[in-house]
């Protein structure tokens, strides 16, 4: 007898492919703050070589064959936990609201990760913390905020799918929204000390886009190489994943900071909050996306402040509070009367730079599977 609810490993090319590919569409269908991912990007996602030989793939199915939930299970091929075992990482995760579908799936997922020596298992996450990882916690829309552009975006039950399959939190995250004019003045103090010291400020030369790409990959790799999950890839991987990035970038909200040597030892990264336009393009890039992108662009009343980075042996110098203030100075010019600080681990202190008056938009969850907990 056929179970009601069933994994099944998803085989390629195929049917099964396909439906892995479509069901984001049944998901999210009818949600206006949903941004579908190209599927080129997709399946480039899941073909990438480092994981060829360590990664599968599942749908969960009702009794007539139709999808309800898809996941992938991955080794990592160089994270290591406590043990010295492979990192199982849980990622590519979207379901309709079915707790049977999601403890199908997730049993399946596990047991093949035991099976083929994974330690401890963690998720969602695409393969690194470079691509896609945590769960939205909110408060979602309308309650709470709209989205902003490049925010991780799941329907509201996915963390309660998580935590009654057995998972429990391992990390946290947030956003929070701040007035510009308020950042700025606040942090004017330690930009003037940070200058007084000898440090240099200097934006992100357009014209030179991906050798500025390369500068900020060689301080990333330098100032995360000691984070928790963090993971090496090439500069040629690390420019392809903002390529694509390229139209949504304003060079004067990107800073580096300079030591009175003339080196560069930090960067803030920070981006025009154009949600609305890039959600006009329906998850395509062909001309008429590119034209429906342009006719929606109205001027932005956000700016998005993403990755702040300082050599370790530069910090504490004013270095990253001088790059803050010097990018709300530029927003404000623009016209963005707001910032959202985004995505910031719980505890890291450049999540207090926004000030106490800064207001918490959405909370963010990285899971481990509780072994035993089910």
């Amino acid at each position: 007898m056929i179970p009601a609810v069933r994994a099944v490993p998803v085989t390629a090319p195929g049917a099964d492919l396909n439906a892995f590919l479509a069901l984001p569409d049944e998901v999210y269908r009818g949600d206006p703050h949903y941004l579908p991912t190209p599927r080129a990007d997709v399946l480039a996602g899941l073909r990438r070589p480092e994981f060829a030989a360590a990664q599968q793939a599942f749908l969960a199915v009702d009794e007539n064959g139709r999808p309800l939930a898809r996941l992938v299970a991955r080794r990592s091929p160089s994270l290591q936990d406590t043990a010295g075992l492979p990192y199982g990482m849980l990622g590519f995760f979207e379901s309709v609201e079915n707790p049977d579908a999601v403890s199908a799936l997730f049993t399946a997922a596990i047991a093949w990760l035991r099976e083929t020596g994974a330690g401890t298992i963690i998720g969602p996450m695409d393969g690194d913390t470079w691509h896609r990882y945590r769960l939205n916690a909110g408060p979602f829309p309308p309650i709470g905020e709209p989205p902003f552009l490049l925010e991780p975006y799941n329907p509201p039950y996915y963390p309660d799918l998580w935590e009654r399959a057995g998972f429990r939190i391992l990390e946290s995250y947030a956003s929070t929204r701040a007035d510009t004019v308020a950042v700025a003045r606040r942090l004017e103090p330690r930009h003037r000390e940070a200058l007084a010291a000898g440090y240099r400020l200097r934006p992100f030369t357009g014209l030179l886009f991906e050798d500025e790409l390369a500068v900020i990959y060689e301080l990333s790799r330098q100032v995360f190489a000691g984070n928790f999950l963090y993971t090496q890839i090439t500069e040629d991987e690390f420019i392809a994943l903002y390529a694509g990035a390229r139209p949504l970038i304003d060079p004067g909200l990107i800073w580096f900071a300079r030591s009175p040597e003339g080196k560069d030892v930090g960067f803030l990264f920070a981006y025009p909050d154009c949600f609305q336009a890039v959600a006009a393009m329906q998850g395509q890039r062909g001309i008429a996306a590119k034209l429906r992108f342009l006719w929606h662009r109205r001027k932005p009343t956000a700016v998005n402040v993403k990755t702040l980075g300082v050599l370790p042996e530069h910090r504490r110098s004013g270095v990253g509070a001088a790059l803050m203030h010097r990018v709300h100075v530029e927003a404000l010019e623009r016209g963005l009367l707001r910032a959202n600080h985004c995505l910031f681990r719980e505890g890291n202190p450049s999540g207090g730079m926004a000030g106490e008056e800064a207001k918490v938009l959405r909370r963010y969850h990285l899971y481990e599977w509780a072994e035993g907990a089910k």
